[in-house]
């Protein structure tokens, strides 16, 4: 009795270890443990700093000095020293607006980071979903390459049946016994290549390895509608968080470009004092101003002038990208819809008849065993076919939404 119950628990533990991921929680499992969201997450952070110091009503901290001496008096004065006392308190202001300028490019900053985390998710999430829907097709092929095994060994057992009848030759009985090999070592080469795939998911959702892993899910399960080509491009270039995160960039660019020619205008300085001897009190206020001979910020605007024409080139070069990547994917999609059609409608059906009429024919003697094996030949090749397919439309939906930076549905 013990030993039966250590069993169980033992079966127990390894069934809690399985455990399985739909497409949408891989997707979700990936964007919150993903290394390079979560810097640019921190990235965002930074810029929220810079905005708290741009919004300080002053920049320049005040400044205080004290000064004490000792004096001698003069001779009709009599003899001896005095002390002479000061304390002074400085404040520099800025007089050309640059405060506002300067919340104004953190603010844009703050507008491009955010925008580069919705990038970097939406490569993510496409990249996520590549891998998955490729995962589940080595899944699929997998149960169909046990689905031929088993056809094959049936098919093995009724050529012995007639041979031992004499209706068939000692070679057709050897041909099915190879053609059931070869079926055994293409299923145990499918799943290792399935099984490399799922640590390769793994990985990609930044998940610790693991051998029961499993996906869940169907290929392909339905086709959204597309719109037209213009209304495709349009919607990419609203939804594109690139192409926002360098429009901000370029927006950030001109008011950075801005802030340095206010920044050549010299700031004032006023400051109020106060001096004491033995004879008097002063109190008073200075205002100083420095003169801008040499340095005029001619190396900032000379830097801002550069960073903006690089956003701008940017930003037209994201524009024809996105003109490129659409054309590639449209192309891909309708291709992918009209294949899987045929496919659905009438390849899959018609050859699954076939293969039913011909299996019960060899078995009632009216064909013979190659024209059987010529049958299940094109049936297994039709639905490993049909399962590209599938991975094939699934890719271009994948496609298409990375490119318009949204879902199709």
């Amino acid at each position: 009795m013990p030993r039966v119950l250590t069993f169980l628990f033992a079966v127990m533990l390894l069934a809690s270890n399985v455990y399985s991921m739909t497409m949408d929680e891989a997707v979700s499992h990936a964007l919150k443990n993903n290394p390079g969201i979560q810097a640019l997450r921190l990235e965002e952070e930074v810029v929220k700093g810079q905005m708290e110091k741009a919004r300080l009503l002053l920049i320049n901290n005040p400044t205080i000095a004290g000064e004490v001496s000792k004096k001698e008096k003069p001779i009709e004065e009599g003899s001896g020293k005095y002390k002479n006392y000061g304390i002074k308190l400085s404040q520099e202001f800025e007089i050309a607006g640059q405060r506002g300028l300067r919340i104004d490019v953190a603010g844009k900053g703050l507008l491009r980071v955010a925008s580069e985390i919705k990038d970097k998710e939406r490569t993510l999430t496409s990249e996520i979903k590549d891998v998955f829907v490729r995962t589940l097709a080595l899944k699929k092929k997998v149960e169909l390459r046990k689905e031929v095994v088993r056809l094959k060994e049936s098919l093995l057992n009724f050529t012995k049946i007639k041979f031992h009848s004499g209706e068939v030759s000692g070679l057709e009985v050897n041909l099915a016994e190879v053609e059931l090999s070869k079926a055994k070592v293409e299923l145990l080469s499918t799943e290792r290549e399935y099984r490399e795939s799922i640590l390769t998911l793994q990985m990609a959702m930044g998940a610790k390895p693991s051998p029961d892993f499993k996906v869940e899910g169907e290929l392909a399960p339905g086709i959204p509608s597309i719109k037209d080509k213009e209304d495709i491009k349009k919607l990419a270039l609203m939804q594109r968080p690139d192409l926002k995160s360098s429009s901000f960039e370029m927006e950030r660019s001109q008011s950075a470009l801005k802030l340095t020619k206010r920044e050549a205008v010299p700031n004032i300085t006023l400051s109020g004092f106060y001096d004491r001897d033995e004879q008097r009190n002063t109190v008073g206020l200075a205002l100083s101003i420095p003169l801008p001979l040499f340095d005029r910020k001619q190396a900032e605007r000379r830097e801002a002038k550069v960073r903006l024409e690089q956003a701008r080139i940017r930003l037209s070069g994201i524009e024809r990208a996105i003109d490129k990547e659409i054309e590639e994917a449209y192309t891909n999609i309708t291709s992918a819809f009209e294949e899987i059609s045929l496919f659905k409608e009438e390849i899959m059906n018609r050859a699954m008849e076939n293969l039913e009429l011909m299996g019960l024919a060899f078995k009632e003697g009216k064909i013979s065993f190659f024209d059987i094996r010529l049958a299940q030949k094109d049936m297994i090749e039709t639905q490993f076919a049909y399962i590209d397919s599938q991975l094939k439309t699934h890719l271009a939906i994948n496609a298409m939404e990375r490119v318009i930076g949204g879902n199709l549905k």
